[in-house]
C-alpha cells in the first residue's frame, strides 16, 4: 500500500472515526484503525463491534493495499504533523511507513485479513432527512437516557416511523423527552420501532451533511452521511408503551421566562438536600416562589418570581436537576409547563414550535416533604 495525502485532509478523517476506538478491550486488533487504499481513495474505518465508522477521503494512490495501525499513536503523529504532504506506505512485515520534508517514522501495524467486516444491514426501509434536524432531534432526546444497565431499552432511543411522523423519544422512568418531525423522505409503509444506543446516535450528531440517509436492518442501522458512515447495533429489547404515561388532561398552565425560571432553579438548587434535590414550586396567578431547603444542614433558598399562571393554586415537587435539564433544551424565550396535580407528570413544551416539528419534556414530581 503506498499512497500521499494532506495532512489537514487525514487528520480531520481520524477525528471522524478514532472516537470509536475502544480504550479497554479483549480484542487488541480493535485498539487499531483500519486503512485501505485504493481507487484514488483512502477508506478509514473503526469499531468497537457494537458501533462501527468509516470514511473516505481522496488521496493519490500508488500502490492499492491495506493494513491496521494503533490508532492512539497514529493519530498523535498525524495531529502533531504541519499541514504538509505525506506519503504513507506499508511492506510485507506490516510496518506503516510515513514520510515527509520533517522526517520519516514507522509504526508496527497488522494485517487487515483480521479486522472485524462492517455488518450487513439488509435493509427494512430507507429514511431521509436533513442531517442538522437529525443532530438537533438527537440533542433535544439523548438527555433524557436512562444509564442503568438493568433496563437496557431505556438506555438507547426510540426511533419510531409512523407514516409521515418521525419520532425520537428517550426516558429513564423519571423524565421523558419526544421530538416529532413530519418533513421527511421514506419508503417505510409500515409502523416500525429501533431502539439505537446513544453511542452511535453522538458520533450522528456530529455530522452536518445536507442529508442523511437511515438505513434500517434486522440487527443494525445505518446512518449514510456523504463520505461517512455510522453503524450500530440495534438494541433488541421492547419500549415501554411511553404514551401511557403522558397526561393529557394538565389543565394548569405556567408560561415564564426560559432563562430567567432556568437561572432561579441553579440558583436555589444550591440549598436543596444533596440527595433527593428536591425543590418546591408553589403557583398563584402572577407568582412562582420556588423553595429548596436541606433539613440536615440547616440551609435553605427561596425566590418569587413573575410568571403567568393559568389554573388553581399549586404546590409540587421536583428534582431540581430533572427541571433544569429539560429547561436547557428549551431555544425559545418563554416556556410552558403544563400541571394537573402534585402527583402527576408536568409537561414542557417551548412557547411556539418550530414548523414541521414538536417538541416536548415530561418530569415526574417527587413527594413533597411537610
Amino acid at each position: 500500500m503506498k499512497f500521499i495525502v494532506t495532512q489537514a485532509d487525514l487528520s480531520k478523517a481520524l477525528v471522524k472515526v478514532i472516537s470509536v476506538v475502544p480504550t479497554k478491550t479483549t480484542l487488541p486488533v480493535l485498539g487499531n484503525i483500519l486503512m485501505t487504499a485504493k481507487d484514488g481513495f483512502l477508506n478509514l474505518t473503526a469499531t468497537d463491534l457494537d458501533v462501527s465508522i468509516m470514511t473516505k477521503i481522496s488521496v493519490d494512490v500508488k500502490e492499492p493495499g491495506g493494513i491496521t495501525v494503533p490508532s492512539k499513536q497514529f493519530n498523535e503523529l498525524v495531529k502533531n504533523l504541519p499541514n504538509i504532504p505525506l506519503e504513507i506506505s506499508s511492506d510485507a512485515q506490516y510496518k506503516l511507513l510515513v514520510k515527509c520534508d520533517k522526517g520519516d517514522y514507522r509504526l508496527s501495524g497488522e494485517t487487515d485479513d483480521d479486522y472485524p467486516a462492517l455488518p450487513v444491514v439488509d435493509e427494512k426501509g430507507i429514511l431521509k432527512i436533513d442531517a442538522k434536524v437529525l443532530s438537533r432531534m438527537i440533542g433535544k432526546t439523548s438527555f433524557s437516557v436512562s444509564s442503568d444497565p438493568l433496563r437496557p431499552a431505556l438506555t438507547g432511543v426510540l426511533f419510531q416511523v409512523m407514516g409521515s411522523e418521525l419520532r425520537l423519544v428517550a426516558t429513564d422512568g423519571h423524565r421523558l423527552a419526544k421530538m416529532t418531525y413530519t418533513k421527511f423522505e421514506s419508503n417505510i409503509k409500515d409502523t416500525l420501532n429501533v431502539i439505537v444506543p446513544t453511542k452511535a446516535l453522538s458520533e450522528v450528531a456530529k455530522e452536518n451533511k445536507d442529508v442523511t440517509s437511515i438505513n434500517f436492518g434486522q440487527n443494525h442501522i445505518r446512518f449514510d452521511m456523504g463520505d461517512t458512515q455510522v453503524y450500530s447495533r440495534i438494541l433488541e429489547e421492547t419500549y415501554p408503551d411511553y404514551e401511557r404515561v403522558i397526561p393529557s388532561n394538565n389543565d394548569k398552565k405556567m408560561t415564564a421566562e426560559t432563562h430567567m425560571l432556568a437561572d432561579a432553579f441553579k440558583r436555589v438548587s444550591i440549598f436543596a438536600n444533596p440527595i433527593t434535590h428536591q425543590v418546591r414550586m408553589g403557583m398563584s396567578k402572577k407568582d412562582l416562589t420556588i423553595t429548596a431547603e436541606d433539613m440536615d444542614g440547616g440551609n435553605k433558598g427561596t425566590e418569587k418570581l413573575k410568571v403567568e399562571f393559568e389554573g388553581d393554586d399549586l404546590q409540587i415537587g421536583y428534582n431540581a436537576h430533572l427541571l433544569m435539564s429539560a429547561l436547557n433544551n428549551i431555544d425559545t424565550d418563554e416556556v410552558q409547563v403544563h400541571f394537573k396535580g402534585p402527583t402527576s407528570a408536568g409537561i414542557i413544551t417551548p412557547s411556539h414550535q418550530v414548523e414541521n416539528e414538536h417538541q416536548m419534556m415530561l418530569v415526574m414530581p417527587v413527594r413533597l416533604n411537610d
